[in-house]
């Protein structure tokens, strides 16, 4: 499939270039479909092929007020240059964070950034990302990636608010475990083909890809769908940990507080499907989880 893909792109790019076939192997990727993004975008290819477009391959080795100097010694007169260099993606935030014991994120995530699960890392309590490293995805859904990772966060807040907890972090060996799962996920994949990429470490150029999920989007779905509180180190504010139990009353028996009887309303009821549950299609389109 890998091989086909390459000369279907190859043939495609072909088609869209035959007016000015000599740029096609400049354009022509070496690597596999898919170490990196995809590109050229729609209408992208069509425009270099213009009369009035010039395909300049050549290095520049410095800018004049009113031109480009190529290593060949040509000068290009110019009007405007725009500098199109993209994002600087494996470098750690640009704001300062800083964890127990004085150490920032930057610091922290250097020379490469290791997580728990993309969402947190040891040392940095209450500290949780969306969209961190090794959150995106090759291919799927990343909105629902996001939605996921949310949902995630919000339930070790309520954990947090409603067991009495000052703080929790995830251990070391917890994201070390991550680290070297997603490293070796990725050994032999395409996204480890020789190229420039925005899914590696040390700006495109390492061999660790600190950018994408270690799975598919679904394999991400079912990872976050249950957080494993048994990964996490927390901070309790009592040295009795079920301080949280309160009085023994439920707020249901406050005015406002909802309705005792809840348990007893229709949609609160738990009605097995009739027939064999197990074959009913809405548990079905997922997998189970406990």
């Amino acid at each position: 499939m890998q091989n086909g893909a390459v000369e279907a792109f190859r043939a495609m790019m072909a088609e869209r270039l035959s007016k000015k076939p000599e740029i096609l192997d400049a354009l022509v990727p070496s690597f596999s479909v898919g170490c990196r993004r995809l590109t050229p975008g729609p209408g992208y290819l069509e425009a270099l092929v213009e009369d009035n477009v010039d395909f300049v391959s050549d290095k520049i080795t410095s800018i004049t007020p009113s031109s480009v100097v190529l290593e060949t010694g040509r000068e290009v007169p110019l009007d405007v240059l725009v500098c199109a260099t993209g994002f600087n993606t494996s470098s750690p935030p640009p704001f300062y964070v800083e964890g127990k014991n004085g150490l920032s994120l930057q610091k922290k995530f250097t020379p490469w950034p290791e997580t728990y699960l993309t969402m947190s890392t040891d040392g940095f309590p209450n500290f949780f990302m969306m969209l961190g490293p090794n959150s995106a995805i090759g291919t799927g859904s990343l909105t629902m990636m996001i939605e996921t990772e949310g949902d995630y966060i919000i339930k070790c807040l309520r954990k947090l608010q409603r067991e009495d907890y000052v703080s929790m972090a995830p251990k070391r060996e917890r994201v070390a475990d991550f680290s070297e799962y997603t490293q070796e996920y990725f050994k032999g994949t395409v996204y480890m083909d020789e190229c420039n990429s925005w899914y590696r470490s040390e700006g495109g150029k390492g061999n660790r890809i600190t950018g994408l999920w270690p799975g598919s989007t679904l394999h991400c779905l079912e990872t976050l769908r249950s957080p494993r509180w048994e990964d996490f180190e927390f901070e309790s504010r009592d040295d009795n940990k079920l301080r949280w139990l309160g009085n023994g009353w439920s707020v249901t028996h406050m005015p406002g507080g909802g309705d005792p009887a809840w348990y007893l309303e229709p949609r609160f009821m738990s009605v097995p499907p009739a027939g064999k549950p197990e074959e009913d299609e809405e548990f079905k389109m997922r997998p189970f989880m406990y």
